[in-house]
């Protein structure tokens, strides 16, 4: 993957004081290599995850990124005793299964590749995160507008009491799912799953049939759509109060059914905050550190030798969650739902024929956007 890339921070020096922007930038020539870490530790077993991710100069403009792989990284606990990570694929780190962080305690990253470079992070406290109090949305004939489209869909609120005489810095993010029927498509060809395949199929070339088939889940199976923004929040204007209608989702219309909304709402640092404000500023899109990452910016990681550049950020903080029943009832049928097909197509299933075993079905499987384990909260019927 590569992707345009700029290494000097003109944007964030017109948008924020000089004195705000000096700690977290750095200058980089376009032909340095740079360690990107996106981290976060919670309370949450869940959420939890490092990625350390090279992005290496492959030309005058572009950037190739690809994930460190084979590194020993570890938590450092209160000074006091180590949570090693194990690597599930390239660059991706996680922590031991049912592991958890805990507010009022203090965590380090360090890690070290395969050749010898040492990187560590600053040690981060933990933060407690007050609960959301309530969590609502509204059908709007706009609400979800890109730089080519205005579609119809939720705007998704919370309302947040503040606590007094604290200063606190907030960070959103947000899963969202929607009953999935359709599990395999086939491209001039049609699917078979049967004593001839293994346990997920296969599509096969059929003479003269020509098109896109797809074909029913054989059980339960839900898309899962993730929050693809940062959104960050201080209480200058808010401290000891309820905060109301803070806007944390834009869901686009994908079907008429009921679907199920998660918002989890973090207490980040104020050097966190100031980061993600900064990545903000810089025109970051993605709400993670590393798919672009912001190369300008120096984060809370350092490496041992001071002439590697490293940008990110490990994030340690609690979190706190609250579930939403979308029932839908507020649209009207003026609305088209794009459905769940990334092209916005309306499924086609395999023709029928005289064969009664056909068209099968197929498996759901449990991959980064779909799975195949009921959301805790899904209303079936609902």
């Amino acid at each position: 993957m590569t992707k345009r890339i700029f290494y000097k921070a003109f944007l964030a020096i017109l948008l924020f004081s000089v004195a705000c922007v000096d700690p977290y930038l750095a200058t980089f020539t376009g032909d340095t290599t740079i360690f990107v870490v996106d981290g976060r530790l919670t309370n949450d077993p869940s959420v939890n995850y490092v990625n350390i991710t090279e992005s290496i100069p492959s030309g005058e403009s572009n950037t190739t990124f690809l994930g460190v792989g084979g590194a020993t990284v570890n938590v450092l606990v209160d000074e006091s005793f180590t949570i090693p990570l194990n690597e599930v694929r390239a660059g991706r780190y996680e922590f031991p299964n049912g592991f958890s962080g805990e507010v009022g305690k203090n965590y380090k990253l360090e890690f070290t590749t395969t050749d010898g470079r040492f990187f560590e992070s600053k040690t981060e406290h933990m933060l407690e995160t007050p609960e959301i109090e309530k969590i609502y949305d509204t059908f709007d004939g706009e609400a979800v507008k890109t730089v080519t489209e205005t579609s119809p869909g939720f705007n998704v609120y919370i309302d947040v009491k503040d606590p007094e005489e604290e200063k606190n810095f907030y960070m959103w993010d947000w899963r969202y799912y929607e009953n999935q029927l359709w599990c395999k498509t086939c491209t001039d060809e049609f699917y078979y799953n049967d004593a001839s395949t293994d346990s997920l199929g296969e599509c096969r070339e059929v003479r003269f049939r020509r098109g896109k088939w797809d074909y029913n889940c054989n059980s339960p199976c839900w898309q899962v759509y993730s929050s693809e923004k940062f959104n960050i929040m201080n209480d200058d204007f808010s401290n000891g109060q309820l905060v109301k209608d803070r806007l944390v989702a834009s869901i686009p219309l994908y079907t008429y059914d009921g679907a199920l909304m998660e918002v989890r709402q973090y207490s980040v640092s104020e050097d966190a905050y100031d980061y993600l404000r900064l990545v903000i500023s810089q025109g970051q899109e993605t709400g993670g550190l590393a798919d672009t990452p912001p190369a300008t910016l120096e984060g809370n990681i350092v490496s041992s030798n001071p002439d590697q550049p490293v940008t990110g950020y490990f994030i340690v903080t609690s979190v706190t969650k609250a579930l939403h029943w979308m029932d839908k009832r507020s649209v009207n049928g003026d609305f088209i739902a794009r459905g769940l097909f990334v092209d916005g197509r309306v499924a086609q299933p395999e023709p029928t024929g005289n064969d009664t075993t056909r068209p099968p079905l197929a498996p759901c499987l449990a991959v980064e956007n779909r799975t195949n384990i009921t959301p805790t909260g899904w209303l079936f019927g609902g």
